[in-house]
C-alpha cells in the first residue's frame, strides 16, 4: 500500500521535473550557444553577460549598467560583450560608425526596446521626435530647427537673463531663512520655468512662488525613472502579460499622467489661441509661421513634442548644473580659480549676459570637465546595425542585426583616453593644457551624440548652464552641508540620473 502511494506521488511529479528538466536544458542550450556559436562569440565580455540577457537587466533595473559597463572595459577593453546580442564601444571612431551618417551605409536605427515607448504606448504610432522612425524623425526635426538656430539662441539672452537673475533672487530670500538649501531643487525649478515659456509660451511658475515644485515636473522625474525600470520587463514580454495587474498598483501614476496630458495640450491650445506675434521667442511662435502644408503639424504632434521640449531641455541642464556645483565644492582650489575669474570679470551682476560668460575660459572647462565626469546621462543608446551583412565599427566587423552603444559614463573615465580618469580636472580642456593630458582623447566626450539625432537643444542647453553658473558663482560663496556624503557616487543610473538632494550651504557675497 505504501509503495502504491509512493509511485502515485512520483507519477503526479515527473511532468514537473520533466517540465523543470526541459527549461534548464534548453536554458544551457542556449547559453552554450550564444558562448561558442553566436557572431558575437568572438567578443570579449563577462560569461553570464555573454550568454544571457537577464544580468543586464537585472543591473538595469538596479541602476547600476553605466558602472557595471566602466568595470567591463576596464577588464576586456574598448570593446565588450554586454549581452548576447549587444557590444558595448568606447573609442572615439565608434561615435560617427554607430550614430552617423556615411554615404556607404544605411543609417543606424535606434532599438525601439531600448526606450520606453511614447504617450500613446506605441513607439510605432508615436508622434514624438524621440521615439519616431527615422523618416518622421528627419521631418520634425526641420520643423523645429528653426527654433534651435544660432540666431534663434542669440534671441533668447533676455529670456535666459531673466530666469538667471530670478533665481538669484529667490535664493537670496531663501537663505534668509535657512541658509542650507537643496540646489538640485532649485536648478530643476529654474530649466523647468525656462523650458516651459521656452517651450509653449508658459512658465510652470515654480521660481516666482519662491521655490515650489509643481506637479508636472514631479510627475516627469518619477515617471521617466519608473517607467525605464518597468519597460525592461518587455524583454520577456511580461509588461504585455502583466498589464492589468500593474493597472492595479499604478492608477495614482496613471491619473497623474493623464493630468500632464490635460494640462500639456491645455497650455498649448492656449498659446495656439493667441496666434503669432512678433517679438515672442518661444518654439510654438516659430511654427505658427510656417506656410508649408508639409510643416503643419497635428495637434496631437504639437502635444507630444512640447512634452518632449520640457523634459529633454531641462533635466539634462539641472542635472549637469548640480554635478558642477558638487563637484566644485569637492574640489577648493577649482571653486577658488573659477569665483576669481568669474568676479573678476564682471563689476556689476547685470554685465553677466549670454554673450559675455563665453569669455570665461576657466568656467567654460570646469563645465566640460563636469560634462566628462558626470554626463546627463551616462546611459548607452543604443542603434541596430543595419546594413546588410554588417560594417565596420570601430575598425571591426559587426555582423546585422547588433546592438551597438557607447556609455558616457564607462567612455569618459575610461583609463586608456584620460590620464587621472577618476579626477576633476578642468586644467585637461584649457588650449594650454598641461603636459600631463596632452594625450587625453576629448573627442570621445559627446554628451549630446552624434549624427541626425544629435541633441537639437546642445546650443541652448550651453546658454543656460554658462549664464546660470556665472551668476551662482557672481553672487553667492558655497559650500557642502554634508560634506561626507558621497552625492554623485550614491546615486542610480537609468536614461537619466535619479538624482537625490543636494544640500548646499549659501551665503551671498557683500560687495
Amino acid at each position: 500500500m505504501e509503495a502504491f502511494t509512493l509511485f502515485q506521488k512520483m507519477s503526479l511529479l515527473e511532468p514537473a521535473v520533466f517540465v523543470t528538466a526541459t527549461c534548464l536544458i534548453l536554458s544551457l542550450t542556449y547559453g552554450l550557444y550564444n558562448l561558442y556559436l553566436h557572431p558575437l562569440a568572438p567578443y570579449p565580455g563577462p560569461i553570464l553577460y555573454s550568454a544571457y540577457r537577464l544580468p543586464y537587466v537585472i543591473t538595469n533595473i538596479r541602476g547600476k549598467l553605466p558602472f557595471r559597463v566602466l568595470d567591463m572595459h576596464r577588464t576586456y577593453g574598448p570593446v565588450v560583450r554586454i549581452a548576447p546580442n549587444e557590444l558595448a564601444f568606447t573609442s572615439p571612431e565608434a561615435w560617427n560608425d554607430i550614430y552617423g551618417l556615411q554615404s556607404d551605409r544605411v543609417q543606424n536605427p535606434k532599438d525601439e526596446q531600448a526606450y520606453t515607448p511614447g504617450a500613446n504606448n506605441d513607439s510605432r504610432e508615436t508622434k514624438g521626435i524621440v521615439n519616431a522612425n527615422d523618416v518622421q524623425h528627419a521631418r520634425l526635426r526641420r520643423i523645429y530647427g528653426q527654433a534651435f538656430t544660432q540666431k534663434a539662441i542669440e534671441g533668447l539672452g533676455d529670456m535666459l537673463v531673466k530666469y538667471a537673475n530670478l533665481l538669484v533672487e529667490q535664493l537670496s530670500l531663501a537663505i534668509e531663512k535657512d541658509d542650507v538649501q537643496d540646489l538640485s531643487a532649485w536648478f530643476n525649478y529654474t530649466t523647468f520655468d525656462l523650458t516651459g515659456e521656452f517651450s509653449f509660451g508658459s512658465a510652470f511658475h515654480c521660481l516666482d512662488s519662491g521655490g515650489k515644485s509643481h506637479f508636472f515636473l514631479d510627475t516627469v522625474l518619477a515617471g521617466v525613472v519608473v517607467g525605464c525600470q518597468i519597460w525592461q520587463l518587455e524583454r520577456y514580454k511580461l509588461l504585455t502579460i502583466l498589464q492589468p495587474v500593474l493597472s492595479l498598483f499604478a492608477g495614482e501614476a496613471i491619473k497623474k499622467q493623464e493630468m500632464m496630458g490635460r494640462y500639456t495640450q491645455k497650455v498649448v491650445d492656449a498659446r495656439l489661441e493667441e496666434g503669432y506675434q512678433v517679438g515672442r521667442k518661444d518654439v510654438l511662435n516659430y511654427l505658427l509661421q510656417n506656410k508649408k502644408e508639409e510643416d503643419q503639424l497635428e495637434r496631437a504632434e504639437l502635444y507630444e513634442n512640447a512634452l518632449t521640449l520640457v523634459v529633454a531641455g531641462s533635466e539634462t541642464t539641472a542635472t549637469l548644473l548640480t554635478g558642477v556645483v558638487y563637484y566644485l565644492c569637492r574640489h577648493a582650489d577649482v571653486l577658488e580659480k573659477v569665483q576669481k575669474e568669474v568676479r573678476g570679470a564682471f563689476e556689476q551682476g547685470g554685465e553677466i549676459t549670454p554673450a559675455s560668460v563665453n569669455e570665461l575660459e576657466y568656467m567654460i572647462a570646469v563645465l566640460a570637465e563636469t560634462l566628462r565626469i558626470f554626463p546627463p546621462s551616462g546611459f548607452g543608446f543604443p542603434r541596430l546595425i543595419s546594413s546588410k551583412g554588417g560594417q565596420s565599427v570601430a575598425g571591426g566587423w559587426v555582423p546585422e542585426g547588433t546592438r551597438c552603444s557607447i556609455f558616457h559614463h564607462a567612455a569618459y573615465r575610461y583609463d586608456e583616453y584620460f590620464a587621472r580618469p577618476e579626477d576633476f580636472v578642468p586644467e585637461r580642456w584649457l588650449v594650454n593644457a598641461p603636459s600631463e593630458f596632452k594625450n587625453d582623447k576629448r573627442e570621445v566626450v559627446q554628451p549630446f551624440m552624434v549624427g541626425p539625432r544629435g541633441c537639437i537643444g546642445k546650443g541652448l542647453a550651453y546658454a543656460e548652464m554658462r549664464i546660470l553658473l556665472a551668476k551662482m558663482l557672481w553672487h553667492f560663496d558655497f559650500e557642502l552641508a554634508d560634506a561626507a556624503k558621497q552625492w554623485h557616487e550614491s546615486l542610480r543610473a537609468f536614461l537619466i540620473w535619479e538624482r537625490t538632494p543636494l544640500r548646499v550651504r549659501l551665503r551671498k557675497v557683500q560687495r
